[in-house]
């Protein structure tokens, strides 16, 4: 009985490698943590410098300054484009704004599953007007992309949301987005036809899509559980509980990030049929593409003019009418881009601190 019970004490003691194995693992995990530490210090530093309502007032001082000096200088081009947009029909372009809502809000949805998946919920209104807001700043400011992660960052910290939940929820939604774009793009290259514009580009970028699709499926019991695991060993000390992570979440977060690039894509349909313009969807979708490929490109305020052009000249080469297409162009950029600046900055202007009681632990 004595040798059992020593043989039974031998196997359970820790061996000195599976503690060394430990030490290191805990000691990566330590350098890991106050690295998001020293990161989470710096960004509420460089906000904290930042003379929010002097900066609030300039940029609505700046946007009434440069609508009128547009108004007043190029009143001619101004007037043209107006007596162009004029001719839009109604319907389609009320339905484009509709399907632009609805592109906001699944954003927002996504990413709010996403902190979900962190155990914590930020409600949902908060998470459109933090959306809206991000697009503003994308769009008015150079290094716009930077200033709206930056800004998402330290809302969601407001709301309590554990600093690796929020760079996990931000990281994630941004390469979510990415990949449903090549799946966008691969879906309209395959269904849009058989010939024409960016017809060589088919099989390179299906093939990607559908080694996406097999990882996402084959994968999806394993990807959500192993991030969430990297983002529990990355919180250190305020590391998050264990929450519901079933295997279609996955297929969800690929749902939701694939319909908020078709919603928007539907807004630049939407526009082109509005001025009656009917051009090949495979073109259509290769230059909507392209348009977002320039924009994610972080050099000018929403691309400074460079998204229009890039868009334009690929309807144009798809068959488009140069003067229809651009003014489609401009109508679906003032409905998804330049018409939510000011509502952005008007949110901005007027949106709360996050107050600590509306957090809310989501329940098992």
């Amino acid at each position: 009985m004595a040798g059992v019970t020593a043989s039974t004490a031998a196997e359970t003691r820790p061996r000195m490698r599976d503690c060394r194995e430990a030490v290191r693992e805990l000691r990566a995990s330590e350098r890991t943590a106050r690295g998001l530490h020293r990161l989470d210090r710096r960004l509420h530093a460089f906000w904290a410098k930042l003379p929010v309502r002097p900066l609030r007032l300039l940029a609505t001082s700046a946007l009434i300054v440069g609508a009128g000096y547009l108004a007043l200088s190029r009143r001619e081009t101004v007037g043209h484009s107006l007596a162009e947009l004029g001719g839009a029909s109604p319907g389609y372009v009320v339905i484009a704004v509709a399907a632009e809502l609805a592109s906001l809000t699944c954003y927002a949805a996504l990413v709010g599953l996403l902190l979900r998946l962190g155990v914590v919920s930020v409600p949902f209104r908060a998470l459109v007007s933090l959306t809206v807001i991000g697009i503003a700043m994308l769009n008015s400011l150079p290094g716009g992309q930077a200033l709206s992660t930056i800004y998402w960052y330290q809302q969601l910290r407001r709301y309590r949301v554990q600093r690796s939940v929020a760079a996990f929820a931000l990281f994630a939604s941004t390469l979510i987005g990415i990949v449903t774009l090549v799946l966008l793009t691969a879906g309209g290259l395959a269904f849009g036809g058989g010939a024409g514009f960016a017809a060589g580009a088919r099989v390179p970028v299906v093939a990607v899509a559908v080694v996406i699709l097999l990882v996402a499926i084959v994968g999806r019991r394993r990807l959500i559980p192993a991030a969430l695991g990297l983002v529990r060993r990355l919180g250190g000390p305020e590391a998050v509980p264990d929450g519901p992570a079933r295997a279609d979440h996955l297929l969800a977060m690929l749902a939701l990030g694939f319909l908020n690039w078709l919603f928007d894509l539907a807004v630049l349909l939407l526009a082109l049929a509005a001025l009656g313009e009917r051009l090949p969807l495979r073109g259509v979708v290769v230059a909507y593409a392209l348009g977002q490929l320039v924009a994610a490109i972080p050099i000018l305020p929403g691309g400074g003019g460079t998204v229009e052009a890039t868009t334009a000249a690929g309807l144009v080469v798809t068959g488009g009418a140069t003067t229809t297409v651009v003014t489609a162009v401009l109508l679906y950029r003032v409905i998804g881009a330049w018409g939510l600046v000011p509502l952005g900055w008007a949110l901005w202007l007027t949106i709360p601190t996050a107050p600590r009681a509306q957090l809310e632990p989501v329940s098992a």
